[in-house]
């Protein structure tokens, strides 16, 4: 599945004014669930729990048509008793019952329209039928046509989500209608129905055995009608998963085309001279400007330099950010982040940046490829994370952290992997001033606290690096909605689809992610290196139970998939 958009930079107003339902209307309300549930793209666990959800709407409609379809038949079946005759003690005992029976409906219909179709609901309808149900069969005959009203029952309630009650319902009527039987069959009891068998005892033997069979075929019937309607679902909501994968993908092609026919190509400054550099053609682009393929004018050994895009020159924030990115990277020594060679001071009119020039390709393009292993994750973990962590040690925090910011040398020698553009980097010690409160980042990839525009530290980094490596192993991002707010949504409010269920990989891989993109950076791993040692371990089913624990722990309070405010 393809990431969404991640070709800018975000800068956006903080969403404490978008992804919370609380301040909304009820219609909004639903509508923002609505989304955020379709956008999370269900893993198969997930399509069950939908399917189940949907199943006891169900429940609660039919539910609600039984019980008006039962008032009818319990009213019909009242009408003609005073003219029939028959065993007076029956006829009040199914008077009383049907109108107990009508009475608890009522109730019910209630409780349905407060909390949906519920365990306690099926119960107290099913214990408010039986009596009625019973004495009926009782009174116009065992052997009669009234046993239809039994089997009807089982089928309606075999279809419930609860097995449990289901089954007791069915064994309690088995029992009941299959002794009061066998003792009028063996002739300790007199037949009290209107309608009575005149046969022999083996025949009328062999017809209550039918009967059971009837009864046992209902229950049958109407579990398996309930396991179809829920596989069926199922089955639907997987396909508008493919349906949905395959729309990501498209949308990932296209914005790969128009990133391809930007680039290596003549710019704006093509053949001006910066510093000691001539500029040649556009090699990237991004939120805050161009980088140029340039060649030094005395030496001519080629470099890459960065100019700050025009519509950031006249605002002071981005400038600032701009030398912010310089400052940051100048002062880092690791082979894991490009290596600066040149830098305007603040007099320039035009900001500019002459960094190394790299060959290869970002990790968006090799993931795009679909060649990468999990066994080559932990190297792209162990360079990430000696870059990230020197930054750390000196303060600083990258906060974008993506794909297309993980850059992979290939010039032949060992694969090395360097860390690009700290142009949104913060030190953890500042205010966020730079910033406007303003959010800034990738939505697939970033933080929820920094989503939520509050004060970040490297933690956020982590998560980053985490929805990164969810993203290598299971060919997902972590959220994908299909515009910024719904996506900013989700990286607050929901967690992603189990890893497990979207690739083969170990369910210890659950419980590394489970630590690594939980909601509260508090309950998160410290480090990269933590991170990068439990998906080691995760991928040979090998993780401490310490860490196992801490998961389970972690999922009890927020469930993969599940939305949480």
């Amino acid at each position: 599945m393809g990431d969404p958009p991640e070709v800018e930079t975000l800068t956006v107003a903080p969403p404490s004014d978008l992804p919370t339902r609380a301040g909304l209307p009820p219609a909004a309300r639903m509508k923002r669930a609505a989304q955020a549930a379709a956008a999370a793209e269900p893993a198969p666990h997930v399509s069950q729990q939908i399917a189940l959800a949907t199943l006891r709407q169900e429940e609660a409609d039919t539910t609600r048509t039984m019980i008006r379809v039962g008032r009818l038949v319990g009213g019909a079946a009242l009408v003609p008793v005073p003219f029939l005759g028959g065993n007076a003690g029956l006829q009040i005992a199914m008077l009383a019952a049907i109108l107990f029976a009508i009475a608890v409906g009522f109730w019910i219909e209630r409780q349905l329209a407060r909390t949906g179709a519920t365990e306690k609901t099926t119960i107290a309808l099913a214990l408010s039928v039986s009596p009625g149900i019973f004495v009926a069969s009782l009174y116009f005959g065992i052997f009669s046509a009234s046993q239809l009203f039994p089997a009807l029952a089982l089928y309606f309630f075999a279809r419930r989500e609860n097995f449990r009650s289901a089954f007791a319902l069915y064994c309690l009527n088995a029992v009941a209608q299959g002794s009061f039987a066998a003792l009028v069959i063996a002739g300790v009891l007199e037949d009290p129905g209107l309608i009575r068998a005149e046969q022999s005892r083996t025949v009328m033997l062999i017809g209550h055995f039918l009967l059971q069979i009837g009864f046992l075929g209902a229950f049958l019937l109407g579990r398996g009608g309930h396991k179809a309607s829920r596989d069926a679902i199922a089955k639907m909501q997987k396909l508008m998963l493919v349906a949905n994968q395959r729309a990501a993908l498209l949308e990932e092609a296209r914005q790969d085309l128009d990133r391809a026919l930007a680039i290596d190509v003549p710019g704006r400054f093509s053949e001006q001279v910066f510093g000691d550099y001539r500029l040649g053609n556009v090699i990237g682009r991004g939120g805050m400007g161009e980088v140029y393929e340039a060649f030094h004018t005395g030496t001519g050994s080629i470099a890459a330099v960065k100019l700050l895009a025009a519509h950031g020159l006249g605002d002071a924030h981005t400038v600032e950010r701009f030398f912010r990115e310089v400052r940051a990277v100048i002062g880092l020594t690791s082979p894991h982040v490009v290596r600066v060679l040149a830098a305007s001071d603040e007099s320039e009119p035009i900001p500019y940046l002459v960094m190394e020039r790299l060959r290869g390709h970002d990790l968006a393009h090799h993931l795009r490829s679909g060649k990468m292993s999990p066994a080559a994750l932990d190297l792209m973990l162990a360079h990430v994370g000696a870059a990230v962590e020197e930054a750390w040690s000196r303060g600083i925090v990258h906060r974008d952290l993506k794909p297309n910011n993980l850059f992979l040398v290939e010039d032949g020698g060992a694969p090395l992997w360097k860390v690009l553009d700290f142009g949104v980097a913060t030190l953890e010690e500042s205010s966020g001033t730079l910033t406007q409160g303003k959010v800034v980042g990738t939505p697939a990839y970033m933080a929820p606290e920094q989503a939520k525009g509050e004060r970040v530290d490297h933690r956020a980094d982590v998560y980053a690096v985490a929805a990164i490596s969810y993203r290598w192993l299971t060919g997902r991002p972590v959220c994908s909605g299909k515009d910024i707010h719904n996506a900013l949504y989700q990286t607050v409010h929901v967690m992603p689809q189990q890893p497990s269920t979207l690739a083969e990989l170990h369910t210890d891989i659950d419980a590394a992610f489970a630590i690594g993109l939980v909601k509260d950076p508090a309950d998160r791993f410290a480090t990269v290196a933590e991170l990068r040692a439990a998906i080691a371990l995760a991928l040979l089913g090998e993780l401490p139970d310490e860490a196992r624990d801490r998961a389970a722990d972690l999922l009890e309070r927020h469930p993969w998939g599940a939305v949480r405010h």
